[in-house]
């Protein structure tokens, strides 16, 4: 993986960083379903649970993108399956 992505995996990975999304996203949902919130707290509570779920995805998003580029990687140092004939063939073209 790359670097930033082993940061991010190392910062999803930490039991703070969870229970502070946890924390946050409980506090969102208490407010969405408590009845005595106005309607516009609720919508708002909404908007802030859809924008900690984006970020925690995108997050998410860049660990599975190190592991991609990873696998790349691998994959263009690794001989062809059909090896030197391929790249002759290749070559003639």
């Amino acid at each position: 993986m790359t670097a930033k992505a082993d940061r991010i995996k190392e910062l999803l990975d930490d039991p703070h960083i969870v229970e502070a999304f946890d924390n946050v996203r409980g506090y969102y949902r208490r407010a969405i379903e408590d009845l005595n919130v106005s309607d516009e707290d609720s919508l708002e509570a909404r908007r802030m649970l859809f924008l900690l779920n984006s970020v925690e995805q995108d997050l998410k998003k860049s660990v599975d993108d190190g592991l991609l580029e990873d696998f790349n990687a691998t994959e263009d140092e690794r001989p062809s399956f059909l090896g030197e004939l391929w790249n002759r063939k290749q070559a003639r073209h």
